[in-house]
């Protein structure tokens, strides 16, 4: 018998999606290939933003069997809130991403019935069938659960899995792109994974679902699946979303043979390690179609990159940025700044080493967590935590970094903290001068990103920021007061952007 399945990512107020996350789409193949019937929820979707009460509403007109919910840390305050608001549609509850696998018996302390541990693909079919009673509860592995007493039980763990080429392609047919800004399908399906795990132990990473040991799709596989997209969907471009996918050598090469031999002319770029590639792999790349890599340098202070675990070094670093370049592929990088022993002279040095970078960087990505976030079951949340209160933070609305405002936040933090303002959340408790300088980074990097648009747009925005910035140290009120008309104009037009968006996005469902 077949189970109706809502997928769901929640909503964010800082988080906006050009493309289905991943996950919904590889679970819904899943599903969809055990004959359940499957429908995707993205909250985030850029052209139709959904709150808990829309999602709480289409799940009482629909009246799913189950819906599975993806929970990453930032957004599992609003995820428990929107689980309270669904326990009235009568479906069973089941949580499922990083934050689930991370602590598996919070979620069901706050509305949920089960939840997924680690890779989701091969456990939620029969975590579907359990839920629905089509199968006992204790017959599944990697699994957390509410028995038939109230009580919480474990399945037995299941390993990660083995052969990667086994899944099942993603459920693309599954994602309306008139909820992504228009009918055109080929950006929409531009993100690929050819990879995952990653052995590295990074102190501010957890280690994610996937594992620490590199697992591989094999060349035939990706080469298959992006011909496919391409013929579906006219995809020209493509982006891997692996975290290193250059670790295995030999299968990254067999992958730059078949595009070059495919003679379809596809470009594409990926995330990975700067101790992963050398001169002439950039080179064979480049050749085969890659234009962007993007590197997680962290820092340019040597001792940071040592206490955090970095297999590179800034020499290195330097190496490979620059071989990048020369290679015809544009490097993008990030940084991360606010670890907790940073101060001013650390985050100096990173600055400068930012700024030799800068002539050959196509951008810096001033990403969320480009400002220490301290996730659970990170060697720094666990050092941390007692020293900086950082218990359940991801609970507490004093530790909130949502997208800033012109309500709470002057006009240059709208501008350099777009994804979110984590200085609000304050987790390391930073001196004032620690604050600052992180903003003048930030500023470094908005203006190099700034550095293509026409000159009198540049430098008037120059002029602003810096004048915001100058009166908000000196009287925010007086800041608030001259910029204040401009915020209003701004979020006018952003409401009247979002308006267009979900009256068009109505129109062509």
């Amino acid at each position: 018998m077949a189970s109706k399945v809502l997928l769901v990512y929640p909503p964010s107020r800082t988080q906006e999606h050009e493309s289905c996350p991943g996950a919904l789409t590889m679970l819904g193949a899943v599903l969809e290939q055990n004959g359940h019937s499957v429908r995707l929820l993205d909250a985030n979707a850029t052209a139709r933003k959904l709150t808990s009460e829309d999602i709480a509403r289409i799940a009482r007109e629909e009246r799913p069997d189950v819906i599975g919910v993806t929970l990453v840390t930032p957004l599992v305050r609003e995820a428990y809130r929107m689980a309270s608001l669904l326990r009235g549609s009568g479906a069973r509850l089941l949580a499922g991403g990083p934050h689930a696998t991370l602590l598996p018996e919070e979620p069901l302390e706050h509305g949920f019935d089960a939840v997924v541990v680690g890779e989701g693909e091969p456990t939620i079919f029969e975590a579907v069938e359990a839920l629905d009673g089509r199968l006992p509860k204790e017959g599944v592995a990697g699994w957390v659960y509410r028995d038939d007493r109230g009580g919480v039980s474990r399945g037995p763990p299941r390993p990660p899995i083995a052969d990667l080429d086994a899944l099942p392609a993603p459920a693309r047919h599954l994602v309306n792109p008139a909820h992504y800004g228009g009918s055109e399908d080929a950006a929409l399906h531009m993100n690929l994974f050819s990879s995952r795990g990653c052995p590295a132990k990074c102190a501010y990473c957890a280690g994610g679902l996937f594992g620490r040991r590199f697992r591989f799709r094999s060349a035939g596989s990706v080469l298959r699946e992006m011909v496919d997209v391409h013929r579906r969907y006219g995809t020209r471009h493509f982006h891997f979303m692996d975290d290193a996918m250059t670790v295995n050598r030999e299968r990254m090469l067999e992958v730059c043979t078949g595009l070059r031999e495919g003679g379809l002319g596809l470009t594409w770029s990926m995330m990975t390690r700067v101790d992963r590639v050398d001169e002439d792999l950039l080179r064979v790349m480049a050749r085969a179609g890659c234009v962007q890599i993007d590197y997680g340098i962290e820092s340019g202070h040597p001792e940071t990159l040592k206490r955090i675990h970095k297999p590179h070094d800034v020499a290195r670093a330097r190496r490979i940025v620059e071989a990048t370049r020369q290679s015809g592929i544009d490097p993008c990088v990030f940084f991360i700044l606010g670890f907790p022993w940073d101060t001013v002279e650390s985050i100096e040095e990173t600055e400068r080493f930012m700024l030799e970078l800068a002539p050959f960087v196509a951008r810096f990505h001033p990403a969320i967590a480009s400002v220490l976030i301290p996730f659970p079951g990170t060697e720094i949340y666990e050092k941390h935590e007692a020293e900086h209160g950082l218990t359940g933070w991801w609970l507490d609305h004093a530790r909130s970094y949502d997208a800033p405002d012109r309500r709470r936040h002057a006009y240059y933090q709208t501008e350099l903290f777009t994804r979110g303002a984590v200085l609000d959340a304050d987790f390391f408790h930073y001196a004032p001068a620690v604050r600052r300088k992180i903003e003048d980074v930030f500023e470094l990097m908005w203006l190099h990103n700034l550095r293509k648009a026409p000159w009198p747009l540049r430098s008037a925005k120059r002029v602003m920021l810096e004048t915001s910035r100058v009166l908000h140290r000196r009287s925010p009120a007086l800041e608030r007061a001259m910029f204040g008309a401009l915020g209003s104009g701004a979020r006018a037009a952003r409401r009247w952007a979002r308006r267009s968006a979900s009256e068009a996005s109505a129109a062509n469902q």
